[in-house]
């Protein structure tokens, strides 16, 4: 991560709590993409247009601007379909 987009969080960081916003965990942020885009839409309610403004930066430098992350509560439980395969008459071998 470069210089810039860590500047740019510490803001969004002292800048929602100034405002009134939510506290942020800037190694959460950072690690956690549910997290960031939970707090990046906090802070785009805000009535702060420079908070707006850097969320909506960090959510493009985090890559969560096209798509929407999806944590693991909304994924439905992935369904293993078995294949019965049906028991052959040869028992590998001649029987005497």
């Amino acid at each position: 991560m470069d210089r810039e987009t860590l500047n740019e969080m510490v803001k969004l960081k002292f800048g929602s709590r100034k405002a009134g916003g939510p506290e942020i965990d800037l190694v959460k942020l950072a690690a956690d993409a549910v997290y960031a885009d939970q707090m990046f839409s906090a802070a785009e309610k805000l009535h702060d247009e420079t908070l707006v403004l850097l969320a909506i930066t960090l959510r493009d430098k985090f890559g969560l601007l096209a798509a929407r992350p999806q944590g693991p509560a909304n994924h439905p439980p992935a369904v293993v379909e078995t294949v019965e395969v049906p028991q052959s008459r040869y028992m590998s071998g001649a029987r005497s």
